[in-house]
């Protein structure tokens, strides 16, 4: 027993800064590109299944479907760019400043849609079913989505201000950075 552990303090020492061991480069870089793939090859067919087929959604109010619509959109637009941040976990970030801040943004776009849609979605429901009113349709739904993507455009204004490329010794990365240090930025 004494001999296997130590062959596997063996494996792990022969790491150098430069070139992290094996078992750490598995865990830090491709375990996460592996689970982004599969996000990518089950979301991006799936909301393209849901928004071509619209399944199931003859008995919703037509404020329900465009939310379920604009769900299944924000979503995509979070999804498309994965293999962009897949690419990045296992070779680092090669795109530049302006990729870096505007991908960053459409993620976080996509991110505040999805919630506010869901929560919008929700609270529609919800006066729907317990208080019998239809107070979002009379807003006209199109207005409401625009104000809704609007919203959403606003919160994610900071990712294009923290969002920096920033060189170490590890490697290029589009990180967020909030302390003013320009030495670190690309």
């Amino acid at each position: 027993m004494e001999e296997f552990n130590s062959s596997l303090v063996t494996f792990n020492i022969s790491s150098t800064p430069d070139h992290p061991s094996t078992a750490s480069w598995v865990s830090i870089r491709l375990v996460p590109a592996v689970v982004l793939s599969i996000c990518f090859l089950l979301g991006v067919p799936g909301n393209i299944a849901v928004i071509i087929l619209k399944p199931n959604w003859q008995h919703l109010s037509s404020l329900s479907q465009s939310l379920m619509l604009n769900l299944a959109i924000s979503d995509l637009i979070c999804l498309l760019p994965l293999p962009l941040w897949i690419h990045t976990f296992v070779k680092g970030w090669t795109l530049g400043l302006v990729a870096c801040k505007l991908l960053a943004y459409l993620m976080y776009c996509s991110l505040y849609s999805s919630l506010l849609t869901v929560t919008v979605l929700s609270v529609q429901r919800y006066l729907q079913v317990v208080h019998l009113q239809k107070i979002f349709d009379r807003v006209g739904k199109r207005r409401f989505l625009v104000l809704l993507w609007l919203v959403t455009m606003i919160l994610s204004i900071p990712a294009l201000v923290v969002r920096h490329v920033i060189k170490d010794q590890h490697g290029t990365d589009c990180t967020s950075s909030t302390l003013p240090n320009p030495s670190r930025w690309a």
